[in-house]
């Protein structure tokens, strides 16, 4: 039987290989949850001294996951196409239960702040993969070099001009890179706090993982600009902004670092305004064209027909057609062209989760996300603000928050659980919430 401290070396390597091996990294987590769920069938972790407890959840986070599995069941019952719904279950069935059981495996805290730097640390090969992939898809290359094989698969990639690296889509990577930049930018702080407080975790003793820490917090920035995405570009900088004024909360030095992000965020602005991001205009006539606007319409339109179970979980795609080119009946001619413009083409999600859970789920599944990922985020939010939580403790919490708040304004301009590398992050972000906010785990070995 592993051991604890066995099963969350397993997370850390789980966590690591993710992006660049996903299912390897998936296997090792679903190894975790279900050696934890176990566990906790059996009852053998109550034998353990001191005992653990059933459940690392409280009551309300415990019992909101069981109404929303019955939800989701009940609109997969009720789906137009029952054979995609329960197999879109995968994207949220498995990860309740590994919210529910990993917190028992990251006892004390510090284990948090270990997990998200091995996080920032292993997303720096994924930055520079990207600036090169970027530069390589560029105008700037000679057309000799281009010619060269490998420098022409690479530019012959979907989604010219804007880099993938080994995501399925830009917007993926740029929504990996805004969790990661969350991180960092909270570590960051972490550390100087510990430093302040004489509470040092390993990390902040080492000159070499301090290095690595500030070098994948900002080379995310890079990768992010590499992507293309416009909503991975306001996110981040509205994370420096956080992170400038929780810097002063913390350590009283808010003008000169208030006084650098604001530069830092003037410079990535007019560098982006001036030449695109990622290959991609700025121009204010592009957001006001954004195919977005018309998935929003339908998602709203098929809401509407079905508000109560929707009509299943990724039934989306499938009543999309139908729907475009009777709103948009100029996409008839348009999708018989070579190249299908972006506006005309099929899209298997709104580009909105909420609209995509009102749409497949209905209102009572997107009402009950909201509300539970709402009360993990509050909870966190009033332990954040309170003092009973030490300075150190907020630190680490706020970078979990940072991180989980990228989630959720990229949710709003894109949906990416569809890709289980990302999906799998939220979640290990949001378990971060909710583990960080305990103040009193302490200091310990947790073993």
């Amino acid at each position: 039987m592993r051991s604890i401290p066995s099963l969350y070396n397993l997370l850390r390597g789980s966590l690591i290989t993710l992006p660049y091996l996903s299912y390897l990294g998936l296997v090792g987590l679903g190894v975790i949850t279900l050696t934890l769920a176990g566990r906790w069938l059996t009852g053998s972790f109550r034998r353990t001294t001191p005992p653990v407890k059933r459940s690392s959840l409280d009551p309300i986070a415990s019992n909101g996951l069981w109404l929303l599995t019955g939800l989701l069941l009940i609109s997969c019952i009720g789906a137009e196409d029952r054979g995609e719904a329960f197999l879109q279950l995968t994207n949220f069935l498995p990860f309740f239960l590994f919210f529910a059981v990993v917190l028992s495996i990251l006892k004390p805290v510090e284990r948090l702040a270990q997990i998200a730097l091995d996080l920032v640390i292993t997303a720096i090969p994924i930055n520079l993969i990207a600036l090169g992939e970027y530069i390589l898809r560029s105008n700037w290359i000679p057309r000799p070099m281009r010619r060269i094989p490998f420098v022409d698969w690479v530019r012959d990639r979907p989604h010219f001009g804007r880099a993938t690296v080994m995501f399925n889509h830009p917007n993926a990577l740029a929504s990996y890179l805004v969790i990661i930049l969350g991180l960092g930018l909270g570590l960051i702080l972490y550390q100087a706090t510990c430093q302040r407080f004489d509470r040092s975790p390993p990390f902040v003793q080492s000159p070499h993982l301090t290095k690595l820490l500030y070098l994948g917090t900002y080379s995310s920035l890079i990768g992010v600009f590499c992507s293309g995405s416009r909503n991975g570009l306001v996110v981040a900088v509205l994370q420096l902004m956080g992170f400038g004024l929780c810097w002063g909360r913390f350590l009283r030095v808010s003008r000169r670092v208030w006084l650098a992000v604001t530069a830092g965020v003037i410079s990535i602005l007019t560098g982006a305004a001036v030449f695109g991001i990622g290959g991609r205009s700025l121009l204010p006539t592009t957001w006001a064209d954004d195919p977005r606007l018309r998935l929003w319409g339908i998602a709203l339109d098929l809401w509407r027909d079905r508000p109560w179970f929707g009509w299943g979980l990724g039934n989306y795609k499938f009543q999309f057609p139908e729907r475009l080119l009777s709103a948009y009946p100029d996409c008839l001619a348009q999708r018989t062209l070579p190249v299908i413009p972006v506006e005309c083409a099929d899209v298997v999600h709104p580009h909105n989760f909420w609209l995509m859970m009102l749409a497949d789920g209905g209102i009572f599944v997107a009402i009950g996300f909201t509300v539970w990922v709402g009360y993990v985020c509050f909870c966190g939010v009033r332990s954040f603000s309170s003092k009973a939580l030490i300075p150190t403790h907020k630190a680490l919490l706020l970078a979990y928050l940072l991180a989980f708040t990228s989630c959720i304004a990229f949710a709003l301009f894109d949906v990416t659980l569809y890709d289980a590398r990302v999906n799998a992050l939220n979640w290990m972000v949001l378990v971060g919430v909710d583990g960080a906010r305990s103040g009193e785990w302490g200091m310990g070995n947790g073993e």
